[in-house]
């Protein structure tokens, strides 16, 4: 998107590289971060507040020595 401003993994967290992680797009460009665990577990936040520096159910998406970390790109 023309214009939009690049994000930084930084400015996420660990939301960034998380398993569990749901993106939504809006008509503006903005993008918004959701926690799938928050759909069975209510201790979780849906939209937890960023960057996200800890969290007791972070699993890294696709981590080393997973036949699918290979070659994949992070979509944000």
């Amino acid at each position: 998107m023309p214009g939009a401003a690049a994000i930084l993994p930084d400015a996420v967290g660990l939301c960034f590289t998380c398993r569990w992680v749901r993106t939504a797009t809006n008509r503006r460009g903005s993008v918004f971060y959701r926690c799938a665990r928050a759909e069975t577990d209510p201790s979780y936040a849906r939209y937890p507040a960023l960057p996200m520096r800890a969290c007791p159910g972070y699993e890294e998406a696709n981590p080393p020595g997973d036949p699918l970390h290979e070659g994949s790109e992070r979509q944000a």
